[in-house]
């Protein structure tokens, strides 16, 4: 049902049907959400207060929109206003700033797929909505400031996270900055992006998983032989999203620069800022599984469900991620030639 509502909104030719479109995917969402503990069922209730709010105030502005007297005799205030409310539905339905209180109590308590989730799937929807909706002059500056200043209170909210899903809740308010500004220019490099942005979060969440953490010091060291298995597969993953070379992440960060460099000079210098903020962070994790600062006792391998399929997935996951860099890089320049 969430993945019809995202759909949904790539067929949607009006204001309405996008509107229910996006609802769709909402409800659609909320029993993935819900799941046995009770943070997980009060993070549900957050998430749909939140985005009840968001869809409401999106509805309204949509039907002022479609009302022809609205049309006619509205003054220019009032249609400053009603662009205005549906700007603010879609930066509740985000979690853009300063608008983003709700992403990271969500996530911190939520699973690992419903993470998965609320970030890649449940992103894509609102952010080809604001795409088509085509929002121009004072309203397009305002959402690329409110964007860049997302991925600044992504970048600096992680440094003082010792948990991994409030961490990568703030990853992913650091990377929300690029999504939508990528998304604005090039609709094309946005479907390529969110695709390959997808698998590595998707390795890395599988990773967590298996060696069953959820905080930087259940870290197995590296001199118990137990930090092997995070340095490659979760510590790779982690400084792939930071966008550092040659790992498959840094073919996202150079999209995002070749897109931004002539029209957004001064954006994509902020951005490339808070990205080498999480780096610093995340490398202080990788370093940390190396050096075996980690107090994590237990041994990983006893905690590991594995079948077949996810062996295979998570060496394809993990190949694309330490080989693929150079080959995406040479594509990401070719896309752009």
């Amino acid at each position: 049902m969430s993945m019809f509502g995202v759909l949904f909104v790539f067929l949607s030719s009006g204001l309405l049907g996008m509107w229910i479109s996006l609802e769709i995917g909402f409800f659609g969402f909320l029993p993935i959400l819900n799941g046995k503990s009770v943070a997980e069922n009060e993070a549900t209730v957050k998430y749909f207060i939140v985005q009840s709010v968001g869809s409401a105030l999106m509805l309204v502005s949509f039907l002022f929109i479609l009302s022809e007297n609205v049309l006619r005799l509205g003054s220019l205030d009032e249609l400053y206003l009603v662009d205005f409310m549906m700007l603010v539905s879609f930066m509740v339905k985000l979690g853009v700033f300063p608008l983003h209180f709700w992403f990271p109590s969500v996530m911190s308590t939520s699973s690992w797929f419903s993470c998965f989730w609320l970030s890649v799937v449940q992103k894509v929807g609102p952010f080809w909505a604001v795409s088509g909706l085509g929002f121009g002059g004072l309203f397009f500056l305002f959402f690329s400031i409110f964007l860049v200043w997302t991925s600044i209170v992504g970048a600096f909210g992680g440094i003082a996270q010792v948990q991994f899903r409030p961490l990568l809740a703030y990853s992913s308010l650091g990377q929300t900055g690029w999504m939508g500004l990528i998304c604005m220019m090039n609709l094309n490099l946005f479907v390529i992006y969110m695709f390959l942005y997808s698998w590595l979060l998707g390795g890395l969440l599988c990773s967590l998983h298996i060696i069953n953490s959820y905080s930087v010091v259940d870290v197995p060291g590296w001199c118990s032989s137990k930090g092997l298995f995070f340095w490659v597969f979760s510590g790779g993953f982690f400084i792939s999203l930071s966008g550092l070379p040659p790992l498959a992440g840094s073919a996202l960060k150079l999209a995002g620069v070749l897109t931004l460099i002539y029209d957004f000079p001064i954006f994509l210098s902020v951005l490339i800022f808070s990205s080498m903020v999480s780096l610093y962070y995340y490398l202080n994790m990788f370093i940390n599984s190396v050096v075996c600062l980690g107090s994590g006792s237990y041994s990983i391998y006893d905690n590991m469900v594995m079948n077949t399929g996810m062996v295979v997935v998570m060496i394809g996951v993990l190949v694309l991620n330490w080989l693929g860099g150079f080959p995406l890089f040479l594509g990401c320049v070719g896309f752009f030639l």
